[in-house]
């Protein structure tokens, strides 16, 4: 029977949106029965290919030979090739990867460096066979044993549905040989112990294993799929305020909860793993807050989960900035304007909110700093007979990340103003004030 890898190749193409007749794509060239499969199908099927061999130096004279072949092969097909050679060993020398782990990252490195509109790579169904078990056997979630995507990116995997058995066929029946990477042999990587052992216990339980697994991998991509389209919208619902993600985290389901948590650990450079998202859990259970990366902290309030980076370097002169009417100055990314109003002391419709927030500049002792927030700091607010703690303020009126950058002005007898709360009562407004110290945020 005439192999039909070619058409059921077609066929994957168009289901995944791969990849149109006029885009030039770029094949991963091994030299391997899947990839040199891979190359001639497509020039069968009439796309536009172009080659590409990675010589990783790790096999000394068979990787040559791996080479060699590869420009043979494109020679006699008349199909362009480019080679690269990229040091394995050098690079893992340097990087705590396995050289497995080396060869793909620098495989793939390789591979975008070289402009074309897709990157093809001869993954098959037998490949992500191995890796579901091997994402099982580590751990992971759905997304994990979905295995290989399909697509990702501008690369596409057109073999992806095809079995290494069905490939083999193929390239009999066109009588074109392949090389083959002895350490495929070795049972020293775990792919290859999966391959060479369980792999064909599993096939004694059911013969039809490949074919039934590829049934399988359907159904959970597509339920994989429907579970990242729907944490991507609520992903989408993020909030950023001032920089700082947050999201209505108590409103989701375990499911998404878990995905939209992944999202924003990725977001702010926080490696995921299950340790990061079981403090966040514990943190919208309990409150709290809690180191998820260095100086990089997490916290929930009122549903809502926040990420941000605290500042833990020791105060400096940035901590206390000396004032001056007329003056703008940056305060922890925010501009703040101080201006002199001169009135005749007619403030009786003025917004009473307003005016708390607005200082009598000739009641004001010495020099005007606005600084953060010291220990013992407390205010005696206006029309109030007691005095209040500045932190406890602070933590009422500010979420723990923008308490840094409030403002706060203290003269030489102590904390003049405290933003949102207004103005000491000492220094507030009256029917004698002829000169107020106002401030605002500045736009930017």
């Amino acid at each position: 029977m005439k192999s039909d890898l070619p058409h059921r190749i077609e066929q994957t193409i168009k289901r995944y949106d791969m990849a149109e007749k006029g885009e030039r794509l770029l094949v991963g060239l091994s030299g391997g029965a899947d990839s040199a499969a891979l190359l001639l199908c497509l020039r069968e099927l009439g796309y536009d290919v172009t080659a590409c061999h990675v010589n990783h130096c790790i096999r000394g004279e068979e990787a040559d030979r791996d080479q060699h072949f590869c420009e043979a092969l494109c020679e006699r097909l008349g199909i362009p090739i480019e080679v690269r050679r990229v040091d394995v060993p050098a690079y893992c020398r340097t990087h705590p990867v396995s050289e497995e782990e080396g060869a793909r990252l620098l495989r793939y490195e390789a591979l975008q460096g070289i402009k074309t509109d897709k990157i093809c790579t001869a993954h098959n169904l037998d490949d992500c066979l191995e890796t579901t078990l091997f994402n099982l056997a580590r751990g992971s979630g759905l997304k994990g044993i979905a295995s290989i995507p399909p697509v990702r990116g501008n690369i596409i995997r057109p073999l992806i549905e095809c079995s290494r058995a069905d490939i083999e066929a193929y390239l009999a029946e066109k009588g074109q040989d392949f090389v083959t990477d002895s350490t495929n042999l070795l049972d020293e990587y775990s792919r290859n112990k999966l391959r060479h052992k369980v792999i064909p216990v599993l096939k004694e339980i059911n013969p039809s294993l490949t074919d039934t697994f590829s049934k399988t991998l359907g159904f959970i991509r597509e339920d994989s799929e429907y579970l990242e389209k729907l944490a991507d919208d609520a992903y989408k619902a993020v909030c950023v305020q001032d920089g700082y993600s947050c999201v209505d985290i108590l409103a989701l389901d375990y499911p998404l909860r878990r995905r939209v948590i992944m999202r924003i650990l990725t977001k702010n450079g926080i490696a995921v793993g299950q340790d990061k998202i079981e403090i966040i859990e514990q943190l919208i259970s309990e409150g709290g807050k809690a180191s998820v990366k260095s100086n990089c902290f997490a916290y929930t309030k009122s549903g809502m989960l926040y990420i941000y980076k605290e500042n833990t370097a020791q105060s400096t002169d940035s901590d206390c900035i000396t004032i001056s009417p007329g003056c703008t100055v940056n305060w922890h990314d925010r501009d703040i304007h101080f201006e002199i109003i001169e009135i005749d002391g007619k403030f009786e419709n003025v917004n009473k909110k307003f005016a708390n927030s607005c200082l009598d500049y000739d009641k004001i002792n010495g020099v005007i700093v606005l600084r953060t927030r010291k220990a013992g700091d407390r205010i005696r607010l206006v029309n109030r007979d007691f005095s209040s703690d500045v932190r406890v303020l602070m933590k009422q009126a500010f979420p723990a990340h923008k308490r840094g950058s409030a403002v706060i002005l203290a003269d030489d007898e102590g904390v003049i103003l405290t933003e949102k709360y207004g103005a000491a009562d000492r220094v507030k407004i009256d029917a004698d004030t002829r000169r107020v110290l106002v401030f605002g945020e500045v736009d930017r």
